[in-house]
């Protein structure tokens, strides 16, 4: 059977790089004939696009028109936007046409056996993305294609509202609905009354051991992986961490005041050997938690409010919400508890929930062959 993934892979992102990869390589080990559509919405691809530009315009205040300024950032956005798409090219199929509109994907229609939308945030209407249709696969016939999605996500979306009618009708038209967190699995229940069961991120369902890049760092570090700005008493918990264990600070993807070491264009690869080789995990991501689980690192997790909905899900379930740092508990370091994780424990509970996200996704897959 032929299958396509429509995914969010077009973006300079570790997670939504590894999760891409994860769900094809894992269908491609099963014998299937499987791409992924290479689908970058224009507005999204231009605005990525401007991050790379070496002059950007910025505006300093509300009444004052927007300057030209040197982008800073340019050769190492250009970088890492490099690196991200030669893993893409090397390591996994994509479709032969590039895809910049919602026009443009109706050429999909009939071409598969079976489209699966997901993983990622991918039906989340409250980022910078918005609400497109295609991820619910509109362009899709029913007729000739099943319509599945795996461990897709609505993100820290709560309520459908002016959509809701529209979504519910494309939600409907699904074969198999597979979700990655309560509350994608509680919309899809309680305003489109349709089943769905929630599974584990498809980074969860292949090993790394052959794609990682060990670090050539010789001293025990204190990884970061942070996505976006630091409280002061989360600044001061990683400097407090640091010292008392003597690590060194090493920040990958972005650059961090606090890093002796900073990391921002590495690999994919080279992020997974950075992961695989740290001694203590600082995230405040969602697949920054979801490595430092695979890896069985020491970990703590920053929550943002945007991101609560599928961390604390995720921790919730593998029995780790204590590895989510609270700026009361600073006092934590005096507590050994910080350097124990029960990883015997969570792997009887992850290796449970990997078999059983495995099995939902090939039967959605398998009925089709029984329909053929």
């Amino acid at each position: 059977m032929k299958i396509g993934i429509l995914t969010f892979h077009h973006i300079d992102n570790y997670g939504a790089t590894l999760q891409a990869y994860a769900l094809w390589s894992f269908l491609n080990s099963q014998g299937y004939d499987v791409e992924i559509i290479d689908y970058r919405p224009f507005k999204i691809a231009l605005l990525y696009f401007k991050a790379l530009l070496p002059l950007k315009k910025v505006k300093f205040s509300i009444n004052e028109s927007k300057k030209i300024r040197i982008n800073e950032k340019s050769f190492i956005n250009i970088s890492k936007s490099w690196k991200m798409r030669r893993f893409l090219l090397s390591h996994i199929k994509l479709s032969q046409r590039k895809i910049y509109d919602k026009k443009g994907l109706k050429y999909y229609h009939d071409k598969y056996d079976v489209i699966i939308c997901g993983s990622d945030q991918i039906w989340c209407l409250d980022s910078f993305r918005g609400y497109n249709s295609s991820f619910f696969l509109d362009f899709v016939n029913n007729k000739t294609t099943r319509k599945i999605s795996y461990a897709a996500s609505f993100g820290n979306t709560i309520k459908l509202g002016d959509f809701q009618k529209e979504i519910c009708t494309l939600i409907n038209q699904f074969h198999t609905i597979l979700v990655r967190d309560s509350n994608s699995l509680k919309i899809i229940t309680n305003e489109c009354n349709k089943e769905a069961i929630k599974v584990l991120d498809p980074t969860f369902l292949i090993k790394y051991d052959a794609l990682k890049s060990p670090p050539k760092i010789k001293d025990k570090y204190l990884l970061l992986y942070i996505q976006a700005d630091l409280e002061p008493e989360e600044e001061e918990f990683i400097k407090l961490l640091a010292q008392d264990q003597n690590l060194t600070i090493v920040s990958v993807g972005n650059a961090n005041k606090l890093a002796q070491i900073n990391l921002e264009t590495a690999s994919p690869q080279e992020w997974i050997g950075l992961y695989s080789q740290a001694s203590y995990i600082i995230t405040n991501t969602y697949h920054g938690t979801v490595f430092s689980i695979i890896f069985q690192k020491l970990f703590s997790a920053f929550v943002p409010s945007d991101k609560s909905n599928k961390v604390t899900d995720l921790l919730a379930d593998l029995g780790l919400k204590n590895r989510i740092f609270s700026g009361k508990l600073k006092h934590q370091l005096l507590n050994e508890e910080i350097f124990k994780i029960d990883y015997e424990s969570v792997s009887s509970t992850l290796e449970l929930k990997i078999l059983e996200s495995k099995k939902y996704l090939v039967e959605a897959i398998l009925q089709r062959a029984i329909d053929i």
